[in-house]
């Protein structure tokens, strides 16, 4: 084989090569990013490989690809997925590892392969140069191909490790990451090592250290297996740290309603004691009015009047712990001057407990983005609605307009509220989705919608024992 002959071949691997590349990185980054795909995607990915091999073309060093990638993909990324832009870094550092640690193993592939070949030539023919070429050729395929095998192998692997992973934060990535600059040095530092010039010639890593052409793959193969280790355990510890924000949130509003249900018991005995004084009270007025003492009679009255308004209930919805819940947050509204109107009505068709945790929720949020606006400009309204065997209750209500909302099907809502239980930030979402937990346990569900400064919830379930039988 002549030089120019291994040269082209050398030059359509390496174009192969780069192909690989960019595939396999549309792989992991679809893998990374599950939404749902627009043509704008394809297009976006056909134009990247294209761009990759255009430049694969250009007579550049490689990191000057890398970069160009890099940038284009920080570019997109920022665009279309604003706030995932650390998963989109995440996804990028951890191709590259795939790829130094790949080319890595490839290599020492190359070197045993393109060694024993070398062997059986005899220098002094005169074909020598032509099958040194010929050697090379063989040793560069062997190279691509298994350099692509093995990024294609590890690319599936760590997408199947990351399937799930949804919202990165940036101290996740971190942590995610170490591995993968740990990986891409170790690549920079043995490459930079693999033929080194000296005063007498040419220092070759493999030739004097033999024993590396086994050692560097396995520890190659360690660090991948490192990597898709720490990602699976983080994924198990945010499982298990949702599970614990969960359990927190629900041992929080079985405490609520136990204190709603000491209020609804109290509020009964309150009415019960009234009950039973108002024979002394009635003989207390006819006393004062025997006497003639009718300005008496008047503020006896009064008081009387006071104390049965405070015990009065402003919305009567047909079971105790309902009428304490929706009354007490409107108390609660009307007190820093929200509006507050209901039309509510229970009628048994789901738990009361369930329907509270429901209410708690929905009202705390509405009552909570009412006080950061001026007093008298925050309203709420609570709606039940029956349709055929659905319950639909609603809640509308005003806010700053400023809160962050998710309305491609997330229901995080950042708050500034912090836990009592160390190591948990408590977000509204959390009571969100509590919300939607119980919703689903009737086959339900939630839908949110933002219209200017009007926030609205949707909450339906399944009437009937269809819940319960879940």
């Amino acid at each position: 084989m002549s030089q120019p002959m291994f040269e082209m071949i050398n030059g359509i691997l390496d174009i192969w090569k780069i192909a690989v590349q960019a595939i396999m990185f549309l792989v992991l980054w679809a893998a990374a990013f599950r939404e749902k795909k627009s043509k704008r995607d394809g297009i976006a990915a056909v134009l990247f490989i294209l761009a990759n091999i255009g430049i694969g073309f250009l007579p550049c060093a490689g990191w000057m690809r890398y970069s160009v990638s890099a940038l284009a993909v920080i570019g997109y990324g920022g665009i279309r997925y604003k706030k995932q832009i650390g998963k989109a870094v995440f996804v990028m550092l951890a191709f590259y590892n795939l790829h130094c640690l790949g080319y890595l193993m490839a290599s020492s592939i190359y070197r045993k392969i393109v060694d024993e070949m070398l062997k059986s030539l005899d220098m002094m023919q005169d074909s020598y140069l032509q099958e040194m070429y010929h050697c090379m050729a063989v040793g560069m395929l062997c190279l691509v191909f298994s350099y692509s095998a093995l990024l294609m192998a590890m690319t599936i692997i760590l997408c199947r490790s990351i399937k799930g992973v949804d919202i990165m934060a940036w101290q996740d990535v971190c942590l995610l990451s170490v591995l993968n600059f740990v990986g891409s040095m170790i690549a920079g530092v043995v490459n930079g090592l693999l033929t080194v010039k000296i005063d007498t010639g040419f220092f070759m890593l493999f030739d004097e250290k033999r024993d590396l052409l086994w050692k560097i793959p396995m520890i190659a193969v360690f660090i991948f297996a490192g990597e898709a280790a720490l990602i699976y355990f983080w994924q198990k510890y945010r499982v298990l740290l949702a599970e614990r924000q969960k359990h927190f949130v629900e041992e929080q509003q079985v405490k609520a309603m136990k204190k709603r249900l000491e209020e609804a018991e109290n509020f009964y005995g309150s009415i019960r004691k009234v009950r039973h004084e108002m024979k002394n009270h009635m003989a207390n007025i006819k006393g004062l009015a025997g006497a003639g003492e009718y300005g008496e009679i008047e503020d006896y009255v009064r008081r009387m009047d006071e104390t049965m308004q405070e015990l009065e209930y402003k919305y009567v919805t047909g079971n105790a712990v309902t009428d304490v819940i929706i009354n007490d947050k409107c108390r609660r509204a009307e007190k820093v001057g929200i509006r507050f109107d209901a039309d509510f009505r229970y009628g048994g068709e789901i738990p009361v407990f369930d329907l509270g945790i429901i209410l708690n929720n929905l009202l705390d949020n509405a009552i909570e983005a009412c006080e950061k606006l001026e007093s008298g400009k925050g309203f709420i309204r609570l709606m039940l609605k029956r349709k055929k065997q659905f319950l639909l209750l609603e809640v509308e209500n005003s806010f700053d307009g400023t809160v962050p909302v998710q309305t491609d099907g997330g229901l995080a809502l950042p708050t500034t509220k912090q836990s009592t239980l160390p190591g948990i930030i408590t977000e509204h979402g959390i009571g969100l989705e509590n919300v939607r937990d119980v919703a689903e346990r009737y086959f339900g569900g939630v839908n949110i919608k933002v219209k200017g400064d009007v926030f609205h919830v949707t909450v339906m379930l399944q009437q009937g024992e269809v819940g319960e039988g879940k």
